[in-house]
């Protein structure tokens, strides 16, 4: 029996994952935390931030509110969103990001501040009723996104293979992360606007109105609105359907016959990018205006290698199933010429531009963050290529190998998205040895950790070396002094720690001489300590160096914050580092915590112990 719903394995497909999606949001709630895990936060206030300073505190040019959001909320470490406008009146700020999320999250921040006056939650803008509306209001977003991906798909594929892209894309690449858990970022909303742009374009070329100009015009203008680099996008309808020297002829015709559509086109950009221009204006008296101070495009030497391959944020490192939709750039051309063109130079100058970044690793994230809204666009190649190999005259034994693969690389995408959720990958300063040394791990140690900051590593150290204690500094015999920092507040054993915080931004150091320990080059040394934080111990230390007259020969050092820290409670850190090959017996060992960027954390038991293997190994 036919089915009445039109190709009801997509639809099917959309459902199914947004519920998933759904029930990943509830999973991490994190709406009412008042701490950096919130949705609000980071990048995502200052995108935000425009809302609460111009309907409730009326405020938006010096925002005196932000000081009691941060010291309430802790949305980020410094209020970085906004900054004093250069050359102008004291106290006149400007935000850093452009107000295109605002303005899409209007209806959700009204329906949060309702929400808090209805519950008795704080009207301030921050509480957990507008987290929680701007959450799910990303995840309708990402609904609306997938549904408009399956219709400029079915355009083109059959109803399996468009079922089998939007499910490879959501839950094969780090797409997830940005409609689920990180939704408050631009990245959810970009993508459902390249695919409203890929759908605009699409119904113009077939059936060319003065109102669809207008929109697709728009689209490129809010796009643009949310972050100014989308402007890339214009190539996509610029080059739709010029498959050929030939079409693209006819194409530069009809726009010249249809100048009015192309004028409309223009006015709807500019008119999509508008308010930023108008607010620019407003507080600098520019109506451009750079906001991103010292952070630059380096255009003639962009970072490609980094943003493909490195395991800090290698794009196809972290989400390797997209070098599918890269190799089905080939068979799309093949059966859709027409459509390969666009897909092909906006992919080429989005990467391009993407790569020039200087901050090519866009802070914290999982992966490249910065392509995420391109996945609409190369979902057209993934479903060639997946037409492709779905075509009846490919081999059985591949169609099998191509199906392990894909589970395979679904399976370790969303293990890594829990890893990275759990900040056992880290969100900032991942590397090659700390990738493989946590790879499938649920519970790193913490000479894991280690190797986030130093190069040298003990495999299972503790079955196969046997730590001795080569001195110890515990602090308990040392006089209570502010201005030392040795404090009585907090104790590991007894009631006396190092105070480790800017002022005190060199703690006491534990020194021994190679010669007095019998030590030899190449052996491995384990500096430790114990650590107490209220809220974490960001930005110390812990560090071992290796001294010769005065001057460092070797210097080893770990953050005291990781995955395994607890907070208000004292903690182990721990790295073991080998002494330098042309280490001499009068050489020193230095171990002492660090603080001179860091936060307020109490120290105890800093500690040097030899690594010696143990005789049935």
């Amino acid at each position: 029996m036919k089915s009445r719903i039109a190709h009801p394995y997509s639809l099917l497909a959309i459902l199914l994952l947004f519920v998933l999606m759904v029930q990943a949001r509830l999973w991490a709630p994190y709406w009412d935390t008042h701490n950096v895990q919130a949705i609000l936060t980071w990048d995502a206030m200052g995108y935000y931030i425009y809302l609460p300073a111009h309907f409730i505190y009326h405020d938006l040019g010096h925002m005196a509110f932000a000081q009691d959001i941060m010291r309430e909320y802790q949305p980020s470490s410094s209020f970085y969103q906004a900054f004093q406008v250069p050359g102008g009146p004291e106290g006149m700020l400007v935000t850093k990001y452009t107000c295109g999320l605002a303005v899409l999250w209007t209806p959700f921040f009204f329906l949060g501040h309702w929400a808090a006056g209805w519950l008795n939650y704080p009207q301030d803008g921050f509480s957990a009723p507008y987290q929680i509306a701007i959450a799910f209001g990303g995840l309708l977003f990402a609904l609306l996104g997938l549904g408009l991906l399956r219709r400029v798909l079915l355009r083109y594929f059959s109803d399996v293979v468009t079922t089998l892209v939007l499910v490879l894309l959501v839950l094969g690449s780090n797409y997830f992360q940005y409609a689920v858990f990180d939704a408050a970022m631009a990245h959810n909303y970009l993508f459902t606007g390249y695919a409203l742009l890929l759908w605009l374009t699409i119904r113009w070329h077939e059936r060319p109105t003065r109102l669809g100009a207008f929109f697709i015009g728009l689209t490129l203008g809010m796009l643009v609105l949310i972050r100014p680099s989308e402007a890339v996008a214009a190539v996509i309808p610029l080059l739709w359907n010029a498959g050929s020297w030939a079409a693209l002829r006819a194409k530069l015709a009809l726009l010249k016959e249809r100048w009015m559509d192309v004028l409309l086109l223009v006015l709807g950009g500019v008119l999509g990018v508008l308010p930023q221009a108008l607010y620019w204006h407003w507080a600098t008296g520019h109506f451009l205006f750079y906001s991103y101070g010292d952070q630059h495009f380096s255009f003639f030497k962009p970072h490609l290698w980094e943003v493909l391959f490195s395991f800090r944020k290698g794009w196809l490192i972290y989400s390797p199933l997209l070098l599918l939709p890269l190799a089905g750039i080939a068979a799309l051309w093949r059966t859709h010429r027409a459509v390969t063109v666009p897909v092909l130079a906006f992919t080429v100058l989005n990467l391009w531009v993407v790569s020039a970044w200087d901050i090519w690793w866009y802070g914290g994230s999982i992966g490249q963050r910065a392509l995420v809204q391109s996945y609409a666009v190369l979902a057209l190649p993934y479903a060639a290529v997946i037409a492709w190999l779905l075509m009846p005259e490919r081999r059985p034994a591949l169609r099998v190998a191509a199906v392990v693969a894909a589970v395979l690389l679904v399976d370790l995408n969303l293990f890594q998205h829990w890893q990275y959720m759990r900040s056992i990958i880290h969100p900032e300063e991942m590397n090659r040895r700390y990738y493989f040394a946590v790879f499938n791990k649920t519970m790193p140690t913490q000479s894991d950790f280690a190797l986030l900051d130093v190069k040298s590593h003990l495999p299972e150290s503790e079955r196969h070396y046997t730590p001795q204690v080569l001195g110890k500094l515990d602090f308990d015999n040392q006089p209570v002094d502010a201005t030392s920092g040795i404090s009585a507040d907090q104790g590991y054993f007894s009631r006396q720690s190092f105070h480790a915080d800017p002022a005190h931004a060199y703690g006491p150091a534990l020194t021994l001489k190679l010669m007095d320990k019998g030590l030899q080059p190449g052996q491995y040394i384990r500096a430790s300590c114990r650590v107490f934080s209220d809220y974490g111990a960001w930005g110390n230390k812990l560090v071992m160096t290796v001294e010769r007259n005065g001057k460092n020969i070797a210097w080893d050092a770990v953050r005291l914050q990781n995955n395994l820290s607890v907070n208000r409670a004292w903690n182990l850190v721990y790295f073991d580092a080998p002494l330098p090959a042309d280490a001499l017996p009068d050489d020193i060992i230095k171990v002492y915590v660090l603080s001179d960027s860091g936060s307020s954390c109490y120290i105890d038991d800093v500690q040097a112990e030899l690594m010696k293997p143990k005789s049935s190994w």
